[in-house]
């Protein structure tokens, strides 16, 4: 499952989140000393000498940062931007700080939120690798990328695209595609149709998408790849096949 907490929340510069490198997946990602930019935003260039502009709560940032791979044998460089502010810190009536948050809407090259499959099909790694650049900006997109990730695998596994009606060739539905799933792949056929579900609210609109919905893709998308192409399991499944059939050891 997703630690979900770590790509939601917002950082400080005295608590970075532990991001882990998208290039090696071992080391994590630290600013970069003097790699760190951040600017006000046009609204705040454009109030803030106005009388009512109360700062520093309402001020607003973009900032750009240069993130390095702990990693010795890796030392990947990371480009990180998104938006800013200032939150005020009550410790009690009279004692308080401000502390400036940072909130990440772009990671290149992107964040792997959860771990692909060696054996998994290149397009359909293509597929997911593009959700994961667009999940924290345009999260209708990035679950849409996951509805087509589940299109790419179905190709992969057989499974037809058209049928012939009538002398005309006639595209099939992702849901009938779906369907069409022989009885072996029966344990990840709901699944299957809920990445369908939540790819097709995608589509249509992003206010109805949240940080949460396209989570819950990758989490099933992560447990079909498992199920398809990780082979860690492969062995207990085999054993508790073998010991069934002599009903014993």
């Amino acid at each position: 499952m997703i630690n979900r907490e770590l790509y939601k929340g917002y950082f400080t510069h005295d608590d970075m989140s532990k991001w882990q490198c998208p290039t090696c997946n071992s080391g994590s990602l630290q600013v970069i000393q003097d790699k760190f930019l951040k600017q006000h935003n046009s609204e705040t260039e454009i109030n803030y000498h106005e009388n009512w502009f109360q700062a520093p709560e309402m001020i607003t940032y973009t900032f750009t940062a240069l993130l390095s791979c702990t990693n010795p044998s890796c030392k990947e460089v990371v480009t990180c931007s998104g938006t800013g502010g200032v939150e005020r810190e009550q410790y009690s009536y009279d004692d308080y700080r401000h502390v400036e948050y940072f909130k990440p809407v772009f990671f290149y090259p992107p964040l792997n939120i959860f771990q692909i499959p060696e054996k998994t099909p290149e397009n359909v790694q293509n597929s997911i690798k593009s959700s994961f650049s667009l999940v924290f900006n345009n999260k209708s997109s990035a679950a849409n990328q996951v509805r087509i990730a589940i299109e790419c695998l179905l190709t992969h596994l057989k499974i037809k695209n058209y049928h012939t009606s009538g002398g005309r060739r006639n595209k099939l539905s992702l849901h009938k595609r779906i369907g069409l799933l022989p009885t072996k792949y029966q344990k990840i056929k709901d699944i299957c149709l809920a990445i369908k579900w939540l790819g097709n609210a995608g589509s249509h609109c992003d206010d109805d998408i949240t940080l949460d919905d396209v989570f819950n893709g990758y989490d099933m998308l992560s447990f079909v790849l498992e199920e398809l192409y990780d082979n860690k399991h492969t062995h207990v499944t085999k054993l508790a096949k073998k010991i069934n059939a002599k009903k014993g050891v």
